[in-house]
């Protein structure tokens, strides 16, 4: 029980966040925005995905930058510091995780108008939600003597962590010149997870105490983990899940789009699964850590004899039995403007599900075709009130297609950022129909 309480408390240190495509959703140029909305129709008649390098996304939301949670040593070494973290962390603030490698891509066109685009794929999954509070770090940093006869609820801490694998399959047609539809289906293989049903703690530290500042702690949670054992095996734990998109020409100028994602769950099979489960209450003395900055003291260390401590006090009851988890699912609407072949506009707006709440993102993009090969991406975010400016390009010269976007330019050092936004691949596409009015002028034609 210990480990697995220290590995939500360090995943403080990662913090990532990310979901899919956001500048990349509205690029004409970009094969693989199938990612997003399954509505979307490439131009060219095959794509093969470069296996585990197709598409990687990796992204950042945390109320404190890598740079504010450790500190350099003397010895220029970096230092876990744990103290610093209640005065960057706030009542609402989130740790999040959803990153995404795409292992492997192929999509062809068939039909005889070759107006249906199948593909199917398979991804790797992280997705992670966890909700700390700043008083209870404070609370474990500073010690007790602060919170002297005071009763301290802590009803607000969530833990959504799940590592799976998706192999999808995917189907979009051209219904016509203006309306396209597409969906896929996901058949899920849950590796590990570990999932907070409720986590409630209220402590009262009583200054007359023999010892002195004894604490009684009230706890009522139920934790369910899976695939955390060495005996688990992962081809136990199934699920299901199916995206749906559509897409709709209203003229030259505008295009409107929709997509739902990730409507499904996982099933965690009884043979991989540990739950701990507890209420009631115990008496505990808390003295604090020692600040990283004196001597060499392990904070790490000294955090893990507190969970020991705690969990021994606490007695936990382990047993074991099935359980579901629901994806967290997304939705995307965006609207699109073309001025000219060159120029086009774009409004997104995403909205995922996030622990009891949704994660909300506005994108505003630029997308300038600068050359057949080329097209350049420009953005601004806005996503729960953190701004963002991105820039990126996606590259063909020839068969070969390269994207890389990264949505945030307001920093100029990475281990300062609190929200980050990454997407790189490498993809081949073929049967793409050449510029007609680039190959006219190649033979001399007007």
């Amino acid at each position: 029980m210990r480990k697995y309480i220290f590995v939500l408390l360090s995943i403080v240190t990662l913090s990532l966040s990310a979901q899919n495509i956001h500048s990349g959703y509205h690029s004409n140029a970009f094969i693989l925005n199938s990612n997003s909305n399954p509505a979307a129709f490439p131009e060219a008649k095959v794509v093969i995905g470069f296996p585990a390098l197709s598409h990687f996304s990796l992204g950042l939301q945390s109320p404190l930058s890598l740079n504010e949670l450790y500190e350099k040593g003397e010895d220029d070494s970096l230092r876990l510091n744990i103290p610093s973290v209640p005065s960057f962390l706030g009542e609402k603030d989130a740790l999040l995780l959803n990153a995404r490698n795409q292992l492997f891509y192929l999509g062809f066109k068939v039909g005889k108008k070759k107006n249906i685009f199948a593909y199917l794929g398979d991804e790797m999954v992280a997705d992670v939600g966890l909700k700390l509070s700043a008083n209870l770090f404070d609370y474990l940093t500073q010690g007790n003597a602060q919170f002297l006869n005071r009763q301290l609820n802590f009803n607000d801490q969530r833990a959504d962590v799940s590592i799976y694998n998706s192999f999808y399959i995917g189907v979009s047609s051209a219904i016509n010149d203006k309306l396209n539809v597409g969906s896929r289906i996901k058949l899920l293989n849950g590796i590990a997870n570990v999932n907070t049903d409720n986590l409630n703690l209220g402590l009262y530290t009583d200054s007359t105490s023999i010892p002195i500042f004894q604490t009684t702690m009230l706890a009522d949670f139920n934790i369910m983990t899976s695939g955390l054992t060495s005996s688990s095996d992962p081809l136990l734990n199934s699920g299901f899940a199916v995206d749906l998109g559509a897409s709709y020409k209203y003229n030259k100028k505008f295009e409107f789009s929709l997509a739902i994602n990730d409507i499904g769950s996982i099933n965690w099979a009884e043979e991989n699964n540990e739950f701990y489960t507890t209420e009631g209450e115990a008496e505990f003395v808390i003295d604090g850590l020692i600040q990283s900055s004196s001597g060499d003291e392990d904070l790490e260390a000294q955090l893990e004899e507190i969970l020991d401590s705690l969990t021994t006090t606490m007695e936990p009851i382990t047993s074991t039995g099935s359980y579901k988890t629901k994806l967290n699912s997304s939705v995307f609407l965006g609207v699109a403007y073309t001025l000219n072949k060159q120029h086009s506009f774009s409004l997104l707006f995403h909205t995922r599900k996030n622990l009891d709440s949704r994660l909300n993102v506005f994108n505003l993009g630029y997308q300038y075709q600068v050359a057949e090969s080329l097209q350049l991406l420009a953005s601004y975010q806005n996503f729960n009130g953190l701004s963002n400016l991105g820039t990126g390009f996606v590259w063909s010269p020839g068969a070969l297609q390269m994207h890389l976007i990264l949505d945030n330019m307001l920093v100029a050092d990475l281990f300062d950022a609190k929200n980050l936004f990454l997407q790189l691949g490498f993809s081949l596409q073929f049967g793409k129909k050449p510029n007609v009015r680039k190959t006219r002028k190649k033979n001399g034609l007007r």
